[in-house]
């Protein structure tokens, strides 16, 4: 509440008035039955309103009083301070009111309102709320700064941190990449989402379809999951060629070696051939400390000669043997045939032999004419021979009839080979 000043005293002289203890200019006109006088200030001042009424030599006046702004600070201050006094014949009354506002501005950019007010007789002062630019509101609340844009959670705004994406207006964590959602991610060859496809361009697994991954693509016509010729599906995955039967009509369907006495000069030095199965010729044939496969006369006591179909290796008793030495280290099969081309060097019979692997015994017979043509017999060996098996060989051996055999060639093929 603010102090409030001591009344003034007036004193008539006349048609003059002394103010005690301020002197003030005073216009001055009444009359006698009701002629009023009045003492006005504007605003913004300390300002004293005065107004006479009176009646019959009567005045009747009221005291006044005076409110002022509060003290400016910093910034801008305005302050109005207003006063009325009225007086009627009637009574001895005085009313008197006065306000003010004034508006205090920090530097920090609040203000302060003192939007309170002082009333003679039982007015009161209220003083307003202050705020500064810091977001303190008397009364009020506060909140701190904004989430940074680009930042997880927060308002994209040009763009989002590395890492992640803008969803519905936030920065969000990018999904992590998969095969099938239609984008390239490191790692992956293609991704044609819906169109993936092991049958497809762009496979199940993000790989480009290609020859030898084991899948069979729009374009080929096997995919054995290898770059093998010969062995079914070429390299180039088309099926391979079929192969010729062997003389005794067996599938070429495997790898195989032969050997050959139409040009030989010994027992062991016949022409040596094999199956076109790259990866699988004569070094993967060679025995154990060989080189390549080789033939020898067992027994020491047979001999190469021209018979009435060309040069053989002539067995002409049951003590007389061909054995030839190999290896299939690496290698597993389904079943094995020989191959036997010649005939019965007797003119009078037929002749019947044994085909075995040498080490296990394991073996069948077969039999051929004695007429002057080159005849072929088959023998299934089944499983005799040893898979993956560093020394092993095949024997043929007459075992009766005429107990002569004129051997010309000898095939021997692993079926349904995997090496």
């Amino acid at each position: 509440m603010r102090a409030r000043r001591a009344p003034l005293t007036i004193l008539p002289v006349g048609c003059s008035t002394l103010f005690v203890p301020v002197l003030l200019a005073i216009a001055c006109n009444g009359s006698s039955d009701g002629g009023s006088a009045s003492l006005s200030a504007g605003p913004g001042s300390d300002a004293t309103t005065v107004a006479a009424t009176g009646t019959g030599g009567t005045t009747t006046g009221m005291t006044p009083t005076t409110t002022a702004g509060p003290e400016p600070t910093t910034g801008a201050s305005a302050g109005s301070s207003g006063g009325q006094s009225t007086g009627s014949s009637g009574g001895d009354s005085s009313t008197g009111s006065t306000g003010g506002v004034g508006t205090d501005a920090s530097s920090s950019g609040g203000s302060t309102t003192d939007g309170g007010g002082t009333t003679d007789g039982g007015g009161s002062t209220t003083d307003g709320g202050t705020t500064d630019g810091g977001g303190t509101t008397d009364g009020g609340s506060s909140s701190g700064p904004g989430c940074p844009e680009g930042q997880q959670g927060c308002p994209c705004g040009d763009g989002c941190d590395m890492g992640l994406v803008c969803e519905l207006g936030l920065c969000a964590p990018a999904p992590a990449p998969k095969c099938g959602d239609g984008k390239i991610d490191p790692g992956e060859e293609c991704d044609d989402g819906a169109g993936n496809g092991d049958s497809k361009a762009c496979t199940g697994s993000c790989a480009l379809q290609k020859c030898g991954d084991g899948l069979l693509g729009a374009n080929e016509q096997c995919d054995d999951g290898n770059l093998v010729d010969g062995d079914g599906c070429e390299k180039t995955c088309v099926k391979t060629p079929a192969q010729p039967k062997d003389a005794c009509g067996y599938d070429s369907d495997g790898v195989w070696f032969q050997i050959d006495y139409s040009n030989a000069f010994s027992v062991s030095s016949p022409k040596y051939t094999y199956s076109p199965t790259p990866g699988w010729g004569e070094p993967q044939w060679a025995p154990q400390g060989k080189n390549w496969p080789y033939a020898v006369d067992l027994f020491n006591n047979a001999k190469v000669i021209d018979d009435q179909i060309g040069k053989v290796a002539l067995l002409d008793g049951t003590n007389k043997a061909v054995r030839v030495y190999f290896g299939t280290v690496g290698l597993t099969y389904t079943y094995a045939t020989v191959c036997v081309e010649g005939r019965s060097y007797s003119v009078g019979s037929s002749v019947t032999f044994f085909v075995q692997e040498a080490k296990s015994k394991c073996g069948d017979y077969g039999s051929m004419a004695n007429d002057w043509s080159v005849h072929a017999t088959g023998v299934d060996l089944q499983d005799c021979f040893f898979p993956n098996d560093s020394f092993q060989a095949v024997q043929v051996q007459p075992s009766s009839g005429s107990g002569s055999l004129s051997l010309k060639r000898l095939r021997v093929t692993l079926h349904g080979a995997s090496y």
